[in-house]
């Protein structure tokens, strides 16, 4: 039996940033991504966003953001 690593998950950190995503989201990765950069890059594919200080924001919670 051998291990591999299975790569890098990037969560949502909800809208306000102090709280979790409503929905618990995640970016799905493709199975070629293993580092976060990588996977950031699926995830803005997909509607991601990253806001400064490093939060990730799903399509829901970029909408929710406050202002």
């Amino acid at each position: 039996m051998s291990a591999h690593p299975l790569g890098v998950e990037i969560a949502c950190d909800g809208p306000s940033g102090r709280d979790g995503c409503p929905c618990n989201a995640a970016v799905r990765a493709q199975f070629t991504s293993r580092t976060a950069r990588q996977v950031r890059a699926d995830g803005r594919r997909d509607g991601w966003k990253t806001r400064p200080g490093g939060r990730d924001l799903c399509p829901d919670c970029a909408t929710k953001e406050p202002t």
